[in-house]
C-alpha cells in the first residue's frame, strides 16, 4: 500500500489515464474527484463489499438442491395424446400468452 500526503488540489495519477484530485479536506474527512475513462467502474469499497457478499451468497443459493416436486396426478397425464408433445410453459411465453390471445 502507498500512503502519500496531499494537500487540497494537489493530485494523484494512476498510469496514463487515471488522475484522483483532492478536492476538500475538513474534520469529518477528505472528498476527493477521479478522474478516469467511463469504461472503468469505480466503486467505493463498502458497495463492493456488499455487491461481492451478495453474489457469493446468490451462488450458495443456487446449489441448494430444492425439494422433489409431488408426482403429477395421472388424470393430468391423460389430458395430451401421447403423440402430441405438451408445450413448456416459461415466465416468458407466459407473459406472451395474453398479447397473443388478443389478436
Amino acid at each position: 500500500m502507498l500512503i502519500v500526503t496531499r494537500r487540497k488540489g494537489q493530485r494523484i495519477v494512476l498510469g496514463n489515464d487515471i488522475e484522483i484530485v483532492i478536492t476538500d479536506i475538513s474534520r469529518s474527512g477528505v472528498k476527493i474527484g477521479i478522474v478516469a475513462p467511463t469504461s472503468l467502474t469505480i466503486l467505493r469499497g463498502e458497495v463492493r463489499d456488499a455487491v461481492e457478499q451478495a453474489n457469493r451468497e446468490s451462488l450458495e443459493s443456487s446449489f441448494t438442491v430444492p425439494p422433489p416436486a409431488a408426482p403429477a396426478p395421472a388424470a393430468e397425464a391423460e389430458l395430451a395424446p401421447a403423440s402430441e408433445p405438451v408445450p413448456a410453459v416459461t415466465p416468458a411465453s407466459a407473459a406472451l400468452q395474453p398479447a397473443l390471445s388478443e389478436r
